[in-house]
């Protein structure tokens, strides 16, 4: 499925980088563009949320006057939610999780397709591919052959020679992104972005301090949008006083999904993605973490009564 949406944005990518001629700024346009695709779903979710905001202050009041009735609580909860024309899925906070979880294809699409920009981006047939992939793995044999010749005075004759043949041997190709790096070898495409490789991989060349600058502000912008993003009150347990808590029904009895978890394990996976892949996917989060702190502001401001569309 993914391989499938990645072939399909890989067209829209294609399209960009025709344009513009530059890779990084073809990544950039692309992200904005798949930004406001989902703009429609990003405002649903935001008003989703505002909408389990609301609900929140009645279900607490519910809770005191049937705390200790559960039937007659989930009588009235079934009643309220339809009142407010809401579903028992959105009066639990799950509609914006579901909305998220929508996205999760066009994300992976975008990591298929930037991995494999050749078969994705470029549409190159796989003939072709593998003539430019034999073409890099004899350039790499060849430089790994002169390395070890270079340095051959640090080896004995045998070290030597089981070196020299080892790098005979060697699959330099096997990797998940050789596909970039064929982008990267045979000047296809100039990978380079201000003066950052998009093919080089942060974990890869942990000394190079530049290529950490991508990893870290996609973590960043990911944990602003996620404090950006409206939250749910907590439940009235946790706001009831000592002597009426007993009243309080349990998390079991009505789960209320708290997203501060998935909002604080975000950002740190965001920028592990980051650090594991080329620049180029990495480049991508932080645009696409850019726009969504922008979005965020923005909807926050257009959108600071969205109980009213209750």
């Amino acid at each position: 499925m993914f391989n499938a949406v990645a072939s399909l944005m890989g067209y829209l990518m294609n399209f960009i980088y025709g344009i513009t001629q530059n890779y990084g700024l073809a990544i950039i346009l692309f992200t904005i563009l798949i930004k406001l695709l989902l703009l429609p779903l990003t405002i649903k979710q935001q008003k989703s949320l505002a909408k389990t905001q609301e609900l929140q202050p009645l279900v607490q009041e519910l809770q005191r006057k049937y705390g200790n009735d559960q039937q007659k609580f989930a009588e009235e909860y079934q009643k309220l939610l339809k009142e407010k024309n809401m579903n028992m899925m959105s009066g639990m906070g799950c509609s914006g999780c579901l909305i998220q979880l929508i996205q999760i294809p066009i994300i992976f699409g975008m990591l298929y397709m930037m991995a494999s920009p050749l078969t994705n981006i470029l549409k190159l047939d796989m003939a072709e591919i593998e003539k430019y992939k034999q073409e890099v793995q004899e350039i790499k044999k060849q430089e790994a052959i002169v390395a070890i010749k270079n340095n051959a005075s640090n080896y004995t004759e045998q070290e030597l020679e089981e070196l020299l043949k080892k790098a005979e041997e060697t699959d330099y190709m096997s990797g998940r992104y050789y596909e970039i790096e064929i982008l990267d070898r045979m000047n296809i495409i100039d990978m380079d972005f201000l003066g950052i490789n998009l093919c080089d991989i942060t974990i890869y060349n942990k000394t190079n301090w530049v290529l950490w600058i991508i990893p870290v502000l996609s973590c960043l912008c990911t944990f602003i949008t996620t404090k950006l993003m409206p939250k749910p009150n907590q439940p009235m347990a946790n706001n009831a006083k000592p002597e009426d808590k007993s009243m309080v029904p349990s998390a079991s009895d009505m789960p209320m999904p708290d997203m501060r978890v998935m909002n604080a394990m975000m950002p740190i996976m965001t920028g592990y993605v980051a650090a594991i892949v080329p620049q180029g996917v990495g480049l991508y989060w932080v645009t696409s973490n850019l726009i969504g702190v922008i979005q965020q502001v923005v909807l926050k401001k257009k959108l600071p009564n969205t109980k009213k569309d209750v």
